[in-house]
């Protein structure tokens, strides 16, 4: 039973991170149609500030890395992203590979090819006992997190003028256009949100391992973009559950198969994939464009 336990709050943990790191990708498609491959560059280059500030403290590490996080993001757009409007989506795919694997090659060049590791948040890496179940601190810590910022966003989202204007823009961007809603200001918005978001999941990825190198929000964004395919990438909403299926599925599936299996373990979460696109090929959530309360 306390393996069980332990075994759902870690899945828990993962489903929240990857459902983090797929919102993150599903703000900024939903607006000009763009799957951010260079999202997990973001997510690499908030995880390098945490490991190089943490020593300054936690409340100068966490604003650094969120601030890199935005900035980071801001900076694609206006001098990527921006000179592609009319690009079709598949162009922009192409592009944010391209732009995915420059920057990596920028970590390396500042950083080395190996890991730059430190101690963040060492105090996570402990359980405590609830009911006699020994629980880890850090996926406590991260649900919560999770928790903390998706409220956040819906409230941003749902009650204020550019949250409603982002959520326009995300179910029709044409007509969002046409009846006035600034599109330069949306598409910074969500740019500037997916940078926060990034900063979220730098944190709680680099309090997992220590160590942060070149492609280390690759992974993250590879597993993010398969949930935001089939939670429905248009969807913002849809992205976030996406997300969270395949982080609970892969968490599951490392503690329950046995270890002759453990190396399929990719293998399952992607047949889960192809059996839900088969089944929706649309996505899970194939109705509604917004989140709501």
């Amino acid at each position: 039973m306390n393996q069980l336990i332990q075994s759902l709050v870690d899945a828990l943990s993962a489903g929240a991170t990857l459902g983090l790191a797929a919102l993150a990708i599903g703000l900024v498609f939903g607006v000009i149609r763009l799957a951010n491959f260079a999202q997990g560059e973001i997510i690499t280059a908030s995880g390098y500030s945490i490991i190089f500030t943490w020593q300054l403290g936690w409340y100068v590490a966490i604003p650094i890395a969120i601030l890199i996080g935005v900035i980071l993001s801001l900076l694609m757009e206006l001098g990527v992203f921006s000179r592609m409007r009319t690009a079709t989506p598949a162009t922009l795919l192409v592009a944010s590979f391209g732009l995915s694997f420059l920057l990596q090659r920028v970590y390396e060049l500042l950083f080395s090819n190996n890991v730059q590791t430190a101690p963040v948040a060492p105090e996570l890496a402990q359980s405590v006992d609830v009911g006699g179940i020994r629980i880890q601190l850090l996926s406590v810590a991260t649900i919560v997190i999770a928790g903390v910022l998706l409220f956040a966003l819906i409230q941003f989202l749902n009650k204020s003028i550019w949250g409603l204007q982002l959520q326009a823009a995300a179910a029709d961007f044409r007509t969002a256009r046409l009846v006035g809603i600034p599109a330069s200001r949306v598409i910074g918005l969500s740019f500037a949100l997916s940078g926060i978001l990034a900063a979220a999941v730098a944190f709680v990825s680099t309090v997992q391992t220590g160590a942060v190198g070149p492609t280390f929000g690759v992974p993250i964004v590879i597993l993010a973009l398969i949930g935001a395919v089939i939670g429905g990438i248009d969807k913002i909403y849809g992205a976030l559950a996406g997300g969270f299926l395949v982080g609970f599925a892969t968490s599951m599936l490392a503690s329950w198969l046995p270890s002759d299996m453990s190396n399929f373990r990719d293998a399952y979460v992607f047949l889960l994939v192809i059996i839900v696109l088969i089944i929706r090929p649309s996505g899970l959530l194939v109705s509604g464009g917004t989140v709501r309360t």
